[in-house]
């Protein structure tokens, strides 16, 4: 133990594990243990496992368990709660370090009746609760909810349905269960098959898609690129004249395109559109360019107040009405926006950040419908404190701080946030969308 987990040790904080991040070779373990509350097993639930190729058991072993699904789509009576208490508890002593705990749930319904969305409700604060518990031993606990009661319960007679349902709940599975998401806990993701287009089913692409990362010159932006890139998409990374070098540089690298634009500019959109036009449009938006002008607020000058939510939130709005208007996002395209915890939680001396931040969450959760009808999904991720040059440059105890304060006790990486974005960028999310997904190791307090 070094001396700053010594001191820190002393302060009531434990020393982090270490956690297991994807390297290329260790995606999803050999065995996924099952665990049905009430004893009912959902089909589908099955189907989407198996569709992974991985064993399954339904009883737990002696043997440390990587990775455990609870099954608690069937809500019967009050004893579905002493259920989840005792086959949850139970299953604890078998958790190896890094393990994955999902939970499967009915998302709060009209369908459902109101003892059912009471437990879905509940076991919101069940598992972030667990979560804060298991993130002691680097392991997380997540809920995938189904926005269909009917068909995750297999009363739906719809094949299609039930078709998309599994294939939804497979993409949720294969990153919540897996090292890909390594820093996400206690946060839930509703799949909601019903509600997209019906000709937004999943496709394999024949050609190669075009991808555009703003803020892509360094930091967080560069590894979203270079990520993207490893997932197969042609990168065209956007940032400042400022940050020309650094940008040209990585794009060289990703066999990429660097272009030079000022989001906040009043025709980004515009340029950005007759850019599409020589790439057969956009197949993914990643809105990752942003910036901080922290002051208190009755000490900040007007013009970082404006600053900030004209780069951080305004131009969002504004390049994707272009984008959208003329057609520039191709059918089965994704736009995913880079929110904040600060824009959750707050932080004070950031009423603009944190204004800016919640703005994107509101924005993305009010356009779902609309580009729904236009086969487009649209999602925001919230990183945390993730380890970059610029939180290197925080004060020694506030940085510190930062990072103890998760249930993870650390900071996350840049390719945290990056492999998020890849998850909501690929074809099979396509069941997600007007949602915000937090990557921030959960946070002990503030959410």
């Amino acid at each position: 133990m070094n001396f700053i987990n010594k001191l820190f040790s002393v302060l009531g904080f434990a020393e982090p594990v270490t956690l297991k991040r994807f390297t290329g070779n260790n995606l999803l373990p050999e065995k996924i243990f099952l665990l049905s509350i009430n004893n009912q097993s959902s089909d589908l639930l099955k189907q989407a496992i198996n569709q992974l190729k991985i064993t399954v058991c339904e009883k737990l072993e002696e043997q440390a368990v990587e990775a455990l699904i609870i099954d608690a789509t069937s809500y019967v009576d009050e004893n579905s709660y002493q259920q989840l208490y005792s086959k949850v508890q139970l299953s604890l002593k078998h958790l190896a370090e890094n393990a994955k705990l999902l939970v499967i749930a009915d998302a709060v319904s009209p369908k459902q009746s109101t003892q059912a969305n009471t437990y879905s409700q509940a076991i919101v604060g069940f598992t972030k609760s667990l979560a804060k518990e298991l993130g002691r031993k680097g392991s997380t606990a997540n809920i995938v909810f189904i926005d269909d009661h009917n068909c995750i319960t297999n009363k739906s007679s719809d094949n299609t349905l039930k078709s998309a349902t599994s294939t939804a709940l497979k993409s949720s599975l294969a990153f919540f269960l897996s090292s890909k998401s390594a820093f996400v806990s206690g946060q839930d993701i509703k799949v909601a098959p019903e509600k997209v287009a019906s000709n937004s089913l999943p496709t394999k692409s024949k050609n190669k898609k075009t991808a555009i990362v703003t803020g892509a010159a360094q930091g967080i932006g560069a590894t979203i690129a270079s990520k993207l890139t490893d997932e197969g998409y042609f990168v065209i990374g956007v940032d400042i004249e400022p940050m020309k070098f650094l940008l040209v540089e990585n794009m060289v690298k990703l066999q990429g395109e660097a272009f030079i634009l000022d989001v906040s500019h009043k025709l980004a959109g515009i340029q950005l559109s007759e850019l599409a036009q020589q790439y057969n449009g956009f197949d993914l938006i990643v809105h990752n360019a942003g910036i901080t002008r922290d002051k208190t607020l009755a000490k900040m000058p007007e013009h970082w107040w404006q600053q900030t939510i004209a780069i951080n939130l305004l131009s969002v709005i504004n390049i994707n009405s272009e984008l959208i208007d003329n057609g520039a996002i191709n059918i089965g395209g994704k736009i995913i926006c880079l929110s904040s915890m600060n824009g959750i939680a707050g932080q004070g001396g950031q009423t603009n950040y944190a204004c800016s931040k919640a703005g994107i969450i509101g924005y993305v959760a009010s356009m779902a419908d609309e580009l729904t009808a236009k086969n487009i999904t649209i999602n925001a991720v919230a990183p945390g404190f993730i380890e970059t040059k610029m939180t290197a440059q925080v004060p020694f105890f506030t940085r510190e701080i930062g990072r103890r304060i998760s249930a993870l006790g650390q900071g996350g990486l840049p390719i945290d946030v990056a492999e998020t974005i890849a998850f909501l960028a690929d074809d099979a999310s396509y069941a997600i969308s007007g949602q915000t997904l937090r990557v921030c190791g959960l946070n002990m307090i503030g959410s």
